[in-house]
């Protein structure tokens, strides 16, 4: 395709191949940024390699691909599906559900099943339209109750589709299936892992959906906008292999370092964090009409121990570190919630009425349904606020509890709510207009549908290379280019690691360095290396690659003496699965890290980690420069390939802190009682003012930025602030100027210091924008809204929220340590100023 010139354009030779060869040649053109330029109607200077990939305005557009393109892995009826699901309309026209004709504002569609035949108002009228059958949600919902029989109700309140005494599906089922009555319109819900892809439960599954980056990868690049682009792009594989379930997102803030599932989880060390990226995971998959699940509520910290562990965490810790990114989630519309295996305060999570019922659906308005992690229950959990128990079927070592006869024993006004939060999810989620697949009849949607697209492959590209994360860069050694490195060498076992599928569907937790283990676990097809990353990027700039892929450091130190390269690429990495914690923050191959980096001398060294979490790296100060991924999929070797050589200019932040010691962060409980006892001061918190290799919020580029102009404002009735500070109480701004010699995109963060009274850590993360890429010499205002909620502390003595009078100090930077401008907001008896001489209060 290269030597062939503009003529010979990619689209043209895609299409004189066979169906089933086209994705793996589409595949490979995006592996190799070629793709992208020939859609953009730019060949080749248009590639996806040749952008930063920083900012936003690298986003990848589905709708720029070739129809033939897309049609040749999705139907065209599915395309035509999607786009009412996207838009809500076609051409320009409101329409009635299940792909009805168009209708205008306050007229009455036609009744569906799922209205029983009723008259119902057009999407665009007004709430209050009254004019149809029906008026809307409620009716709906109530009149569908009252159709179902008893024995329907109990089919909706339990999963099935597994093999009795087993731990297998039955063929054609999900990983959770609902046992809904096909009739009125109602689907039945078919339930599949997981929060950051399609679960590859057999080989064939592999190459037909797409090898994500890791959860916590995606957290990295700090991107509401891509969290969501992500999120669609999963809702629509989930919807083509006729899932209309999601597990997840997975949102628990990580206490323990070592954490089984921190991968999985997307807010890090912050429940701010977590509560900004939920809503638009949540909206994204959503909009693909498939319901999301958030988990594992709550405190599912660690993995030692964890149908057993009894997390002991007081009131106000709860709602200020571990429910803030659950209440976003339920703020977002979330359908489902999914209760974790341990125990809390001394009852299970799943059989918990105080953190159910009472803080859940009570305290935070849960209105949708809460179904039991699988096997979860310990005993019948109705009456505690489980509205689903999965996946309803027993096993050799575990009971079923939501049978007929425990069932029988609620009254029916209770039964009726816990099917109404069900039909209210999937009346709200619109799941009524896309009815999957009926198992046992799934088989062919979920081992023969190829769901991916090329779209979603430059997508998965682009989020891998934003996930690269620039720790250190002494000297200004990276990028590279071909004068500085004609020579390089890859050292390190981790460097041409291996993808072994085969091996890994051996065992449901087994993992690599590209994806994690256990029902998270999407296993990447298509990978490619560190070392095929490299080479490929060599061959194109001229430069020649030479590796040492064993694990002895004596042998390692006599290939480079040997060899004599420009630069030494030195790659290690570790991985990580669900219902283990990891042994060690340690990387796989610490001490020949250690070796290889200090043994070197006169040649530069670079680090290449490939990590599912927090890792210590004692050999940093050994080596000139840093890079680490959090487990990134297929594309892991291109993505790192791209930021070593300056394709892309990295803008990822870490969500979490690298410590200088292990000792420094908190451990798993080994015993069945698990106080936290640090209470606020979980992750970077509890950090302040002790030395870290890495804080939370940290990454480099290779540019440079300039904060200025800051600006404090409370908000007054008729103040002229930005819009994005209108529903707050005080408004701050700043501008960021790119000061360097190369386009980037900044992540500055806002934190808060509150009044010594109040007892907080030192510093709250309460803010961060990311803004656009920025040319050399060129600014933009980026905006903090606070919120009132922002600058209270919990106290159940004091009724829940409350500001405390004194200095809130505003700390704006490039992460929690880097400050570069701070301000100051005070408040006085529940009144907010900028005026810090009030008497009494300041």
């Amino acid at each position: 395709l290269k030597s062939a010139g503009p003529a010979q354009q990619p689209s043209a030779f895609l299409r004189r191949l066979k169906k089933s060869e086209r994705l793996r040649a589409k595949m490979s053109l995006v592996r190799r940024g070629l793709l992208v330029g020939a859609v953009l109607g730019s060949w080749p200077s248009a590639s996806l390699a040749d952008s930063t990939c920083a900012g936003d305005s690298c986003a990848s557009d589905e709708s720029a691909l070739a129809s033939e393109d897309v049609a040749s892995l999705l139907s065209v009826q599915r395309h035509k599906l999607r786009q009412v699901f996207e838009h809500g309309h076609v051409a320009g026209q409101v329409r009635c559900w299940v792909g009805g004709d168009a209708c205008a504002a306050n007229s009455c569609c036609p009744g569906i099943a799922f209205t029983l035949n009723r008259t119902y108002p057009c999407p665009s009228s007004d709430k209050d339209f009254g004019g149809c059958d029906v008026k809307g949600e409620s009716e709906i919902v109530a009149g569908l109750l009252s159709k179902l029989t008893r024995a329907d109700k109990y089919r909706m309140l339990r999963g099935t589709g597994w093999v009795e005494g087993s731990w297998d599906t039955k063929d054609g089922y999900y990983i959770g299936n609902s046992g809904a009555p096909a009739k009125f319109g109602i689907p039945k819900l078919n339930m599949q892992d997981n929060g950051q892809g399609f679960r590859t439960v057999t080989k064939d599954i592999i190459d037909q959906v797409t090898g994500w980056p890791c959860t916590l990868a995606i957290s990295s690049s700090w991107s509401e906008t891509d969290t969501e682009r992500w999120a669609k792009a999963l809702g629509q594989e989930f919807r083509a292999k006729g899932a209309n379930v999601i597990l997840g997102p997975g949102v628990n803030v990580h206490r323990v370092a070592r954490g089984g599932r921190n991968a999985e989880y997307a807010s890090g060390e912050s429940p701010y964090l977590g509560a900004r990226l939920a809503p638009p995971w949540i909206r994204g998959v959503q909009s693909q009409r498939v319901m999301a699940v958030v988990k594992h509520f709550v405190l599912n910290s660690q993995e030692t121990n964890r149908t057993t562990v009894d997390s002991i965490v007081d009131d106000r810790t709860m709602w200020e570190v571990y429910y803030p990114p659950f209440e976003a989630a339920v703020k977002a519309g979330v359908g489902a919630a999914m209760c974790a295996y341990n125990y809390v305060n001394g009852l299970q999570a799943c059989n918990n009425p105080h953190t159910l019922s009472e803080d859940l659906k009570g305290t935070m308005g849960f209105e949708g349904f809460v179904q039991s992690d699988w096997w979860a229950l310990h005993e019948f959990a109705a009456g505690a606020g489980v509205d689903q128990e999965m996946p309803g079927d027993e096993t050799p070592y575990q009971k079923a509890y939501f049978t007929d006869r425990n069932l029988d024993s609620l009254r029916q006004d209770k039964i009726d709510d816990m099917v109404r939060r069900q039909l209210v999810a999937i009346y709200r989620v619109r799941l009524f207009e896309a009815p999957p697949c009926q198992p046992p009849h799934c088989a062919e949607a979920i081992y023969n549908v190829t769901a991916t697209t090329p779209a979603h492959q430059m997508l998965n590209r682009e989020l891998a290379t934003k996930a690269v994360t620039l720790l250190k860069n002494e000297g200004d050694v990276l990028p590279l280019t071909a004068a500085s490195a004609p020579k390089i060498a890859l050292v390190g076992p981790a460097c041409n690691a291996d993808q072994d599928e085969d091996f890994q569907l051996g065992w449901w937790t087994r993992r690599s360095y590209y994806n994690l283990g256990g029902s998270g676990r999407v296993i990447a097809a298509n990978v490619t290396t560190i070392y095929d990353g490299i080479s490929a990027r060599c061959k194109e700039m001229g430069c020649n690659v030479t590796l040492y892929g064993g694990n002895s450091s004596a042998e390692a130190l006599d290939f480079i003496s040997a060899e004599k390269p420009s630069v030494v690429l030195l790659c290690d990495g570790s991985s990580t699965a669900e219902a283990q914690d990891r042994d060690t923050l340690s990387v796989d191959h610490e001490s020949f890290m250690v070796d290889v980096a200090g043994g070197v001398k006169g040649t530069p060294v670079v680090s290449l980690t490939m990590s599912p979490g927090v890792i210590v790296m004692p050999w940093i100060d050994n080596v000139a420069a840093a890079l680490n991924i959090f487990l990134a999929g297929t594309y892991t070797g291109d993505a790192f390939a791209d930021v070593v050589f300056g394709r892309s200019n990295p803008s990822a932040k870490l969500p979490v802190t690298f410590p200088k010691s292990e000792a420094d962060t908190v451990e798993p409980c080994m015993g069945l009682k698990c106080p936290y006892t640090e209470k606020l001061m979980v992750g970077f918190h509890g950090l302040e003012g002790k030395p870290v290799t890495f804080p939370f919020g940290h990454g480099l580029s290779y540019t440079s930025f300039t904060y200025s102009s800051l600006k404090v404002d409370t908000i007054k009735k008729g103040s002229a602030l930005p819009k994005a500070c209108k529903d707050g109480v005080a408004c701050v701004r700043a501008t960021i100027a790119n000061s360097g010699k190369r386009a980037g995109t900044e992540v500055p963060q806002m934190y808060i210091g509150f009044p010594e009274a109040a007892e907080e850590p030192p510093k709250l993360l309460r803010g961060f924008a990311r803004t656009k890429q920025l040319k050399p010499g060129e600014s933009v205002e980026v905006v903090f809204p606070i919120m009132a909620r922002d600058l209270q502390i919990y106290g159940s003595k004091a009724g829940g929220w409350t500001m405390v009078d004194g200095r809130y100090q505003l700390f704006i930077g490039a992460s929690s340590r880097d400050v570069r401008l701070t301000g100051t907001l005070a408040a006085c008896k529940g009144t907010l100023s900028t005026d810090l001489s009030q008497k009494g209060c300041v």
